[in-house]
């Protein structure tokens, strides 16, 4: 009888939780309902004063929408914008992010004049990028990176400049340091030459030498951009010296940051700074890759096809020869005997006629990373050499990363194929053994490549 009775109770308590449950809904639903009755600015204040989080992240969504709508444009400035700066103070990220999002187009959209988005829209921007989430600092701060490129230079320097000259103080915190440069390199898109040595360039060679790496690294990443806002001579006199001692610091990933800027710097420059400074420092950082085999190695994968046709016009013929030669070479790190455990030789041996995975073999990300990007660079490079030059030179290479170990490299081998074999033109025959090789291949991505260099010889077959 009592164990009947505890039953009962059990079961009436389940019900009664499921009530207080349907209760809770209704109350939830209740707090979700709005009177009909209301404008869309009245609905709107109400939302942001009383409402949910989800409705509050509603009106901020359309607010540029109210403010598009002529009839309610003006109280939308009013009442509405006002409280939405309001909330924000004390907003969670999803709304700080549908804020920033909103707050971007309406200065795209032209919705309000210039003079009053910057004593609202961009006050509370150039605010919240200070703010102490760094997700939600790093989503305001790119909103302002998109609302300088549309803002007229004389409110930039008015509203906005001193800002970054501010956080680029070495007492600020490494996360203002690194907004600050991002922000002067966007900022340099926008003014003359002699405000930027005048205002910019100091902060910027200080922020080149900060005692934090991650600093160094991010500023460099906006050299570039420097450059073209300062010009050929003031580029060589103070932004290539800071160049040079990134791409040596000791750092690795200072260093990768600095072979990344070369590359983006090259069109700035001209023959003699070419000639006499960047061909010698790019060698001189891809020995040091080779040598230390550390994660600059990969970049150079990357960069190298960029890096060879940047500079094409003032190499000598022995130094394109370098450059060739060791490209051959970053095709093949991390392919010795050993690492392969004596399984086989893909560089210099034949293999089987169906290409699968190793089981056993282990290789260090970055080789594998290296050799990737070279096949992904293959094209630029056999035009860098030319189509006559291939067999001799880029051939055997070639044929290596199509029995490549790794399928990661075969597919992206595969994938630029058809960009070989268009390049080659009438020289294209050679290829016929590998591409024979990567089509019986077991990898479904890799045929797929193969597959892609059948149809494009068709096409280029019925053109004629």
């Amino acid at each position: 009888m009592d164990a009947t009775t505890s039953l009962a109770d059990d079961l009436q308590d389940l019900q009664l939780d499921r009530v207080d449950n349907k209760l809770k809904s209704n109350e939830e639903l209740d707090k979700l309902t709005v009177d009909e009755r209301l404008s869309d600015i009245e609905r709107a204040v109400y939302l942001l004063s009383s409402g949910q989080e989800v409705q509050r992240i509603s009106v901020i969504n359309n607010l540029p929408d109210l403010l598009k709508d002529t009839d309610s444009h003006d109280e939308c400035m009013r009442r509405v914008v006002p409280k939405v700066r309001e909330v924000l103070h004390v907003a969670q990220c999803e709304m700080q992010y549908a804020a920033s999002a909103a707050f971007l187009q309406i200065l795209q959209k032209n919705l309000v004049p210039i003079q009053n988005y910057t004593q609202t829209f961009l006050q509370t921007i150039l605010n919240s990028v200070d703010g102490k989430d760094p997700e939600v600092s790093s989503a305001w701060l790119d909103t302002l990176l998109d609302v300088i490129e549309l803002l007229p230079k004389d409110v930039i320097k008015k509203e906005i400049l001193h800002d970054p000259i501010a956080k680029g103080q070495l007492s600020q915190s490494v996360a203002a340091r690194m907004a600050c440069c991002k922000i002067l390199g966007k900022i340099c898109t926008k003014f003359e030459s002699f405000v930027i040595k005048k205002e910019i360039l100091p902060v910027v060679q200080s922020l080149c030498q900060d005692v934090d790496y991650e600093v160094r690294g991010c500023m460099c990443n906006q050299l570039h951009s420097v450059a073209r806002g300062l010009g050929l001579e003031a580029t060589k006199s103070a932004i290539l010296p800071e160049l040079v001692e990134l791409t040596k610091d000791e750092e690795c990933s200072v260093r990768v940051h600095g072979l990344e800027t070369v590359v983006n710097v090259l069109a700035s420059l001209d023959s003699e700074t070419c000639s006499s400074t960047i061909i010698p420092l790019v060698c001189k950082f891809c020995q040091q890759a080779m040598q230390a085999e550390d994660s600059t190695l990969p970049e150079v994968g990357k960069q190298i096809g960029k890096i060879a046709h940047g500079l094409l016009a003032y190499l000598t013929d022995e130094q394109k020869q370098w450059f060739v030669d060791y490209f051959k070479k970053l095709c093949k790190v991390g392919l010795s005997l050993e690492k392969l455990k004596g399984n086989r030789d893909i560089v210099e041996k034949d293999i089987s006629p169906t290409i699968t995975e190793i089981p056993d073999f282990t290789e260090d990300d970055k080789f594998l990373e290296c050799r990737k990007n070279c096949a992904y660079n293959f094209p630029a490079m056999v035009l860098f050499i030319g189509a006559k030059h291939f067999k001799s030179e880029l051939l055997g290479c070639f044929s290596s990363l199509c029995k490549d170990p790794n399928v990661q490299v075969r597919k992206t081998v595969s994938g630029g194929f058809h960009e070989v074999s268009r390049v080659l033109g009438q020289h294209v025959a050679v290829l016929q053994p590998d591409l024979i090789l990567l089509l019986k291949d077991e990898s479904v991505d890799v045929l797929r490549g193969g597959l892609v260099v059948i149809i494009h010889c068709q096409n280029q077959s019925s053109m004629y």
